[in-house]
């Protein structure tokens, strides 16, 4: 190595170390302070000696590193130097215990990470400093840390673990093609279906409980758009049916979360197919403008009193055993769709797509995409199919908003849905004559 290399690595040694010493010292000196409060000069210019502070910890840093490279030339001094530098950290600690200083191993532990990433810096620079970096952020995050725990509940810690565990142990476990007799189902495309669901669930309940308990009946169709644009209409439609006064809210309500339902539907498939999501784009977009534009002609005329959050309340923020049901349906509609286009061409999807519309979109949307990603069905034939699963399931919708939700709520949903299925499909056929 070149002694300007050499150079190099020294000095970026010497910075992580004063970054991350720099906090820890400051942290000691304003950890009673509020945010915006200044210190006094006399405890900065007179600080606790037992404080690490930045000078320390640059020379820590500088130390590993040291070790680092001297361990190339003499492979004995590595593990030594390692051991003897802890052994500091580690008298430092006893010796501020000993004279009554407020124990903790938070700052006793950065200076060791400060150590191994000194020695990190030399064996691999462009790995050492996110790393810095990322030590320097989770110092810094105990604030937020210590709020949000206070504001945690026992099930949404497991929910995200088993999330976790779902996203990183399950799924990578799960073959990529089909096993079944008819080839039709690869389990790790229903896993991936299986935890997008789940996962769309906890985004929602997440942005539900950063937001708190919201009035507004726009919030809570935005929200539960993310989770369900049915289960949406269906509260909005009970709410309105017990407080009349509501239903201009839940007409809102409504559609919004239908609205986010069209666009969830193109954002998934463009993940999975960019080019089904460019030829589904145009008759989205149109269903899209229509629910807006009925959101916005609800919006002018509702007040903001009625909202119906309540009844949106997510209960659990992993919703394995529904996600698991829709992973079933996806199952049942990939083998319907692969035996219906055996039998009947393109036209045998468009069939199920209907059949699939009637009880949720996300399926048929992943199968359609899936099949036109393997080559198994055209683009165009993928993308009317999940427009007909869309149209389908708005009829269900509609439906569910005049049986629930009575005349007088869902005659004005119903008329929207249909002019947003008359556009899309006006798009969707203007495309194929093309």
């Amino acid at each position: 190595m070149s002694v300007s290399q050499t150079v190099v690595e020294a000095g970026y040694a010497v910075a992580i170390g004063l970054m991350i010493g720099f906090e820890r010292e400051h942290h000691a000196i304003t950890e009673r302070l509020a945010p915006a409060e200044l210190p006094e000069r006399s405890s900065v210019s007179d600080p606790d000696p037992s404080i690490l502070g930045s000078r320390t910890f640059a020379l820590l840093c500088v130390s590993g590193w040291l070790v680092a490279l001297l361990g190339e030339h003499y492979p004995v001094v590595a593990p030594l130097g390692l051991v003897s530098l802890i052994g500091i950290i580690v008298a430092q600690y006893v010796v501020s215990a000993r004279a009554g200083a407020s124990l903790g191993l938070t700052t006793e532990t950065a200076a060791v990470v400060t150590v191994l990433t000194g020695m990190l810096v030399h064996v691999d620079r462009a790995l050492a400093v996110p790393l810095a970096l990322a030590t320097v952020l989770l110092l810094i995050s105990k604030p937020w840390m210590r709020a949000a725990v206070v504001r945690l509940r026992r099930l949404e810690l497991t929910a995200t673990v088993q999330l976790l565990v779902a996203v990183a142990i399950v799924l990578p476990l799960l073959p990529t093609e089909p096993v079944d007799p008819w080839q039709a189902i690869p389990p790790r495309k229903v896993g991936v279906f299986v935890v997008l669901i789940a996962g769309v669930e906890y985004v929602g309940y997440v942005l539900h409980r950063l937001l708190g308990a919201e009035r507004g009946a726009a919030l809570a169709g935005l929200v539960g758009g993310l989770t369900s644009s049915t289960a949406v209409t269906a509260a909005m439609a009970r709410q309105a049916r017990r407080a009349p006064g509501r239903i201009m809210a839940g007409q809102l309500a409504t559609f919004l979360a239908n609205a986010v339902m069209a666009v969830r539907v193109t954002v998934v498939t463009a993940v999975l197919s960019p080019a089904v999501a460019t030829r589904l784009a145009a008759p989205m977009g149109a269903l899209v403008v229509v629910l807006l534009l009925g959101a916005l002609w609800r919006h002018l005329r509702a007040t903001r009193n009625g909202n119906g959050d309540d009844e949106l309340a997510l209960r659990n923020p992993f919703a394995l055993v529904p996600a698991l049901t829709w992973g079933a349906v996806l199952c049942g509609v990939l083998l319907l769709t692969t035996l219906a286009q055996r039998a009947f061409g393109d036209n045998g999807i468009f069939l199920a797509a209907l059949a699939a519309g009637l009880a949720d979109v996300d399926a048929i949307t992943l199968a359609a995409s899936k099949q036109a990603v393997d080559g198994l069905l055209t683009v165009e034939s993928a993308a009317l199919a999940i427009t007909l699963a869309v149209a389908s399931n708005t009829v269900v919708k509609g439906g569910l908003a005049l049986g629930a939700g009575g005349r007088a709520f869902g005659v004005g949903v119903a008329v929207v849905f249909a002019l947003g299925m008359l556009a899309a499909g006006a798009v969707a056929a203007a495309q194929l004559m093309l």
